[in-house]
């Protein structure tokens, strides 16, 4: 490293120069945080694909399990019960609502002049 500090005397830390041992592919620089990293294995859309592939058997061990995390056995018994709606809502949750088009060619055009003072008494008010 003094050669490097050597090599650059006019090399002054500051922004976008941050010092030399802290930069990339030095030993100090882009430290990898080992305990904040996530796994693929825990996140729910994970758990959610690898728990339709079961066996009904397979299922009912994870529900019977006392030391199961709660969202596997919840999702175990969905599945086993056939709880379509319950289902739906946690995929909803991990993937998101799917899209929808919507058509929107509403005219008041046929509405008479009445009933369209009405409907705007009725929202001013």
């Amino acid at each position: 490293m003094d050669n490097q500090t050597q090599k650059t005397p006019e090399y002054k830390v500051g922004k976008g120069k941050p010092p030399i041992d802290k930069q990339f592919g030095q030993p100090d620089g882009n430290p990898i945080n080992k305990s904040g990293s996530w796994k693929k294995e825990d996140t729910p859309r994970f758990k959610l694909e690898q728990m339709m592939k079961l066996t009904e058997e397979e299922l009912k061990e994870i529900i019977q399990d006392p030391n199961a995390p709660y969202f596997e056995k919840k999702l175990a018994t969905c599945i086993n019960k056939g709880r379509w709606k319950e289902i739906e809502g946690m995929m909803n949750q991990v993937y998101g609502f799917p899209k929808m088009v919507t058509d929107n060619k509403h005219t008041f055009e046929k509405v008479d002049e009445e009933t369209l003072k009405k409907m705007a008494k009725a929202v001013l008010s």
